[in-house]
């Protein structure tokens, strides 16, 4: 089976792809089929997120396994098949491609076609628009106003409710070199 999926951003009205894959690809193979036509850095982490209808997050697939103890073990990209959790028309998900702004795509599977030959797949068939840039630096929050620093100037700096407690050494007790 094909599987056709429509990808779109909250970030852009105007950006839209359509992804053929295979059933049998996965989620890997999708990954890398978006992070080549949206020309993103593929060392960038990545997680795909199976959602409900209202696009609740329900199973993280992650690009590499994150998990140090078993039990919080999700299951990764190259282990998971697109048919293992889509089937029908209307199934969600989130691509998160920027896990420090908590930036994603929203992904709605839109058809499933029979069709045998899939040997050139998976491919965008569909591109509209820009997409937004991977990573997104917002300067403000990096920036320190002048307000900010007069304000932690007039609280203090860390410690000086013990300046008074502090004997000062006397630097007559060292030794000269």
């Amino acid at each position: 089976m094909i599987y056709k999926f429509r990808i779109i951003s909250d970030e852009s009205k105007e950006f839209a792809r359509e992804l053929l894959i295979d059933s049998a690809h996965t989620f890997l193979d999708f990954h890398h089929c978006l992070q080549e036509n949206l020309a993103y850095d593929p060392a960038q982490l990545a997680s795909f997120f199976i959602t409900n209808s209202s696009w609740e997050k329900q199973l993280q697939i992650t690009l590499i396994d994150m998990m140090e103890e078993a039990s919080e073990h999700c299951p990764t990209m190259d282990q998971c098949k697109i048919s293992e959790h889509f089937s029908t028309r209307g199934k969600r998900m989130l691509y998160v491609f920027d896990f420090f702004s908590e930036r994603s795509f929203f992904i709605e599977l839109t058809e499933v076609i029979d069709i045998p030959d899939s040997q050139a797949l998976p491919k965008v068939i569909f591109s509209h628009g820009d997409p937004p840039p991977q990573i997104k630096l917002d300067l403000d929050d990096l920036l320190i106003s002048e307000e900010d620093l007069s304000d932690d100037f007039e609280e203090g700096l860390p410690g000086d409710e013990f300046d008074d407690d502090i004997d000062l050494m006397d630097t007559d007790d060292f030794p000269n070199e």
